[in-house]
């Protein structure tokens, strides 16, 4: 008799236990084929959320290892001025020329003193307070009352592109201000001081040693000012923040000198999500201080946004290797246990002449028809059984993330003046699991794999022996 029709025949002969291997091999094809699934979610939401996060990439002072350097300082030096590290512009130029940057902009903030015009909130004629202010010895200081952003390019940042702010006179700053004394200012500065495009405006330094005249190029106006806002002291107040290009305070800076101008942030806009990762490596090349200043790819936004999925995809993994391992001991142990059933069949059929390798082939086939039954089976139900998995791994990471956000909320504050290219995001709470052809693939390879190897080596353990051998065992 054929060995194939004698296969098909022992497995409907065999019906109970051809059941229990079906049942087997349907849990594992499910749990197998979730693990494949859950883990090319996890990929889709790493694109995503790169996407969501833009492909900018920016460079700027790292706050933990900027707070070690000021300790060595100290130790080495009790009663000596602390030196900040800074980053110059021509430093930042060179990540600029990387072939992965479509556009960049440079970011410097400066808490000034108005000079003669009259902040929103302040009180005009206001000549300051005297005293000594963060610790300088230099006299009489003045409240800051004007907030300076020092840009490259203004159409750049978050608060224009989201439309909060809006040109609504003149034009935008760009790079071709760069060594030109301009600004934008917002309208209801304007209007309270009766200002208007190319009209000059002065702000001093904090201790009065230095002024600066900036040409009006633009007057925005801001539409995101709430009433809480509104009242804020001048310092605070949202349009008294002034719009200038990076380089023209530079005189009011104690450290840009002859080393050139210093900035607080380089920001880079990359052509692909993809290159972030090449952009980093290259960069590092430079000879910028990566001791003390670092490239941050909304990293930890990103983190936050996808750590709960990576999380449920490394569970993923190891359920895939986990079933697979149980489940081919388990299939082993089961088919072992079937085949010495057979022993005397196995001997009868090589004592009459059958070759090994048809009842090796017979007993290959008898496996293969039940996982090809559960594997098809599976495809129908994986969908459904992933997308349920991959729920409540899911929830169940996203409550661990919340609660450890609510500790790190707990352990500290932000302040009002924080800088808005910096958002906020919420971490991906919701999958939508499908099994894709590459999934069945994958699924279909490891159970062949199993099958073989569970059906191989209980198989050559009986039929090493000769016939003879068999039956006296089987006795």
């Amino acid at each position: 008799m054929n060995f194939i029709k004698r296969a098909f025949l022992s497995v409907k002969a065999r019906m109970g236990k051809s059941l229990i291997l079906f049942t087997v091999f349907l849990v594992v094809s499910n749990l197998v084929l979730a693990g494949f699934a859950i883990q090319n979610v996890s990929q889709k939401a790493n694109d995503h959320a790169r996407q969501t996060l833009g492909v900018d990439v920016s460079l700027r002072m790292d706050e933990e290892k900027l707070m070690e350097n000021v300790a060595k300082q100290r130790e080495e030096n009790p009663n000596g001025k602390i030196k900040h590290p800074e980053l110059f512009a021509d430093e930042a130029d060179q990540l600029a020329k990387s072939p992965y940057v479509t556009d960049y902009n440079y970011l410097k903030s400066d808490m000034l003193v108005a000079d003669d015009f009259t902040p929103i909130n302040g009180d005009e004629g206001d000549e300051g307070v005297s005293g000594a202010v963060g610790g300088s010895n230099s006299g009489n200081m003045k409240m800051p009352n004007t907030f300076i952003q020092g840009v490259r390019s203004s159409d750049l940042l978050q608060d224009f592109t989201d439309g909060t702010n809006e040109i609504i006179d003149g034009r935008p700053i760009t790079s071709e201000d760069t060594n030109k004394k301009v600004a934008l200012i917002e309208k209801q500065l304007a209007e309270q001081n009766e200002l208007q495009v190319g009209d000059k405006l002065k702000i001093q330094s904090m201790d009065d040693t230095s002024k600066v005249e900036l040409e009006i190029i633009g007057i925005y106006k801001n539409s995101g000012i709430t009433d809480f806002e509104a009242n804020l002291p001048a310092m605070m107040h949202p349009s008294n923040k002034i719009y200038t290009i990076y380089d023209s305070t530079k005189e009011m800076s104690e450290e840009s000198d002859e080393k050139g101008v210093s900035i607080n942030e380089a920001i880079y806009y990359l052509n692909d999500p993809e290159n972030i990762q090449d952009f980093k490596t290259d960069a590092k090349k430079t000879n910028i201080d990566y001791d003390l200043f670092k490239l941050d790819a909304h990293d930890a936004l990103y983190q936050k946004m996808v750590g709960p999925i990576e999380n449920i995809a490394a569970t993923s993994k190891m359920i895939v290797y986990l079933v697979s391992i149980a489940g081919s001991i388990i299939l082993g142990l089961i088919i072992m246990l079937t085949i010495k059933e057979r022993r005397k069949e196995l001997g009868i059929l090589l004592a009459i002449g059958e070759k090994k390798r048809k009842l090796i082939g017979q007993l290959l086939v008898e496996v293969l028809c039940i996982a090809v039954l559960a594997f098809g089976i599976s495809i129908i139900t994986g969908g459904t059984v992933s997308q349920k998995m991959g729920d409540s791994l899911l929830q169940q990471e996203v409550i661990a993330a919340e609660d450890q956000q609510q500790e790190s909320n707990n352990l500290g504050f932000s302040f009002g003046m924080m800088n808005k290219q910096e958002k906020d995001v919420e971490p991906i709470d919701d999958i939508d699991v499908s099994i894709t052809s590459q999934d069945v693939l994958n699924l279909g390879g490891l159970g062949l794999l199993i099958s073989i190897l569970s059906t191989l080596l209980p198989a050559l353990s009986i039929l090493r022996l000769n016939p003879k051998e068999i039956l006296l065992k089987d006795e």
